[in-house]
């Protein structure tokens, strides 16, 4: 198991940083719009005949870039910690399956768990976007969300070992595993419910606001896709090899 999680972590930096050159080119210049449109803001919002003083940024767009790269490197490790639970778990359960196969399930279950099913109850908004005031409030709901979601696809794979394990019948069988999508179904549902939403407003247009969601989503896809692969490809490497 120690193998499995040290090949994820560092597959999943791998392509962590790959992802991070996708988002310098698509993502970096939609911040660079909302940033824009704050400033255009805040100006519109002064006296009249007040002039706003020019400050020089903060940070450097070179090294907003670079901490980008960096950024999703950390997170593409993060991913590769939850990739490898997840494998961990669906071998444990279907120790006949393919193991590649398990690798490219476990980069969707992991896709659906912790980027999309997210992006739909907190959307990816650029920095700053939302009132400092609330932001422990939206993190700390943000990061419930995320392991109540985690949590949710791992008592369903738990539930299909208990089905596998001790129901002989195909039909009850199926049965079964209707009802353990309902129940997943509810649960989705009711930690939709429970767990609040940004409260602040979006001081951005929606098409930004949008376009921003969605590019972010596909940089979360190519994470996820990128270490399953990868990860499969190391399996079926160490398949053949083992053959020879």
């Amino acid at each position: 198991m120690q193998r499995t999680i040290t090949r994820a972590v560092l597959i999943g930096i791998v392509a962590g940083l790959i992802v991070g050159v996708y988002h310098n080119i698509f993502t970096v210049p939609l911040i660079e719009r909302a940033i824009l449109l704050e400033e255009e803001r805040a100006a519109a919002a002064l006296p009249a005949g007040a002039q706003e003083s020019a400050e020089p940024p903060l940070v450097s767009l070179g090294v907003q870039r670079v901490g980008m790269a960096i950024g999703m490197g950390i997170l593409g490790a993060v991913f590769g910690l939850v990739f490898a639970g997840t494998y961990g778990l669906l071998r444990w359960v279907l120790p006949e399956s393919s193991s590649v196969l398990m690798a490219l399930v476990s980069g969707l279950l992991g896709f659906w768990a912790l980027s999309f099913l997210v992006s739909v109850k907190f959307p990816f908004m650029p920095p700053g976007v939302g009132s400092e005031s609330s932001l422990v409030f939206r993190q700390g709901f943000q990061l419930l969300f995320y392991i109540m979601s985690a949590l949710g696809v791992g008592g369903v794979i738990l539930a299909l070992n208990e089905i596998n394990g001790s129901v002989q019948s195909q039909t009850v069988r199926h049965s079964l595993y209707t009802l353990a999508a309902l129940v997943y179904g509810a649960f989705l549902l009711l930690i939709f419910w429970l767990v609040p939403s940004n409260p602040d407003p979006v001081p951005v247009p929606a098409d930004l606001f949008l376009e921003f969601n969605n590019v972010t989503l596909v940089g979360h896809l190519l994470t996820w896709g990128l270490m399953a692969t990868g990860f499969a490809y190391l399996l079926d490497r160490d398949r053949l090899s083992a053959r020879i």
